[in-house]
């Protein structure tokens, strides 16, 4: 009898023991399927690279008031002929035309003598000869104001060619002038004031024909 109880209370201790410390086994951490990641373990987005948009340039918005516009290269930039362009430029420059009113290269912008800061430059003389004249390159100024006329459906009146071809316009679009001889004239034919804009950078003459606000 005494050993049966020492039996049992031997076996009751055990189970005790074995509830109060059991075994340890390794902890094991679920995976994520999809991921193949543990699930304990924050998923971060992936940081693309931010893709910076570059703007398109606009193109540059035309003056409503312009009517028309022409530029031609220089070419020949002989000191002297450069400097005679941008003295005729600067006198012929806001030019205002009334409707019906006649532009007279000539009368605009008057004899041009080495008093007015004309120097001597390139010239065609005629018969394929060159040579050098005061306010030599002039002409390219009135070449291109010639074809913004023509642009703006002015009414020519007076223009002549060169001797030759001249390289800054197309063959047959120039217009050559000489004081008290050869002329470049046009009419207004809009019912509005003309302006007349002329501009020399280092390698255009450009002339616009404006709209006049007051």
């Amino acid at each position: 009898m005494f050993k049966k109880a020492n039996l049992i209370l031997f076996l009751f201790l055990t189970m005790m023991i074995l509830t109060a410390c059991p075994g340890k086994k390794e902890q094991e951490v679920p995976y994520n399927a999809m991921e193949n990641e543990p699930n304990n373990v924050q998923n971060t987005p992936m940081q693309l690279p931010t893709v910076t948009v570059t703007p398109t340039p606009k193109a540059k918005e035309k003056d409503s008031n312009e009517i028309s516009s022409y530029a031609t290269e220089i070419l020949n930039k002989d000191e002297n002929r450069v400097k005679n362009i941008k003295i005729a430029a600067d006198e012929l420059n806001h030019t205002v035309l009334e409707p019906g009113e006649v532009f007279s290269f000539n009368s605009a912008l008057g004899k041009r003598t080495d008093d007015k800061g004309y120097e001597e430059a390139p010239i065609l003389k005629g018969n394929g000869q060159k040579g050098k004249g005061i306010g030599g390159g002039i002409c390219q100024i009135s070449s291109t104001m010639y074809n913004a006329a023509l642009k703006s459906d002015m009414e020519i009146i007076e223009r002549h060619r060169h001797s030759e071809p001249v390289p800054y316009v197309p063959e047959g679009k120039d217009a050559t002038v000489v004081y008290n001889s050869k002329d470049l004239r046009f009419k207004n034919t809009k019912d509005y004031p003309v302006e007349i804009l002329v501009s020399v950078s280092e390698d255009e003459v450009t002339v616009r024909f404006l709209k006049k606000i007051d």
